[in-house]
């Protein structure tokens, strides 16, 4: 049999189920918080892909434009010599890189849409449920107990007088007696 418990303050207990309550909350508060930048992150990652392959389309059309500025430009001058094209051939090399890095961003944005699933459930998911179940299963399970039992130590202090009124100087014990007549 377990030995009883040396409880020397009964709002000490009172402070620590109030601790642990606020606990909960926070904790509860946090554990949402984390979810819902979880779902951002989601939500951004898809955004993200959408832009970029509006900017693969519009990328397109713009090395479309500097292919047909620079065949337009080949054709020799009325005195038969060949226009310099240096500038349409930059403005093709630029409009292919644009779209070029578009292409890899599109893919980097599927490669983590693919990937973040994977990550949040191995570091996240598992263990964030478990802290939830415990928020919302075992915490107030736990705290309910304690209230009862500290309401139990409450009837119990009011029964011992010796537990509530303030120590005498002396002891029942070393009280002087009276003697009889």
């Amino acid at each position: 049999m377990s030995p009883g418990a040396d409880v020397r303050s009964i709002d000490s207990l009172r402070e620590w189920i109030a601790a642990a309550q606020v606990f909960g909350h926070d904790a509860g508060e946090a554990l949402g918080g984390t979810q819902m930048e979880i779902r951002r992150a989601f939500d951004w990652i898809a955004e993200q892909g959408h832009l970029w392959e509006r900017a693969c389309r519009v990328g397109e059309q713009d090395v479309a434009q500097a292919k047909a500025e620079l065949a337009a430009r080949r054709f020799p001058n009325f005195d038969g010599k060949m226009p310099d094209t240096t500038v349409q051939e930059r403005n093709l090399r630029r409009a292919e890189d644009r779209l070029e890095h578009a292409r890899e961003q599109v893919l980097k944005c599927r490669s983590w849409a693919g990937r973040l699933p994977k990550i949040v459930e191995e570091s996240f998911t598992g263990r964030g449920r478990r802290l939830q179940n415990f928020l919302e299963g075992e915490l107030p399970r736990t705290l309910g107990q304690l209230a009862r039992r500290v309401e139990a130590l409450e009837r119990y202090a009011d029964l011992r007088t010796d537990y509530t009124s303030a120590p005498s100087a002396l002891p029942p014990s070393a009280a002087p007696q009276e003697s009889p007549p």
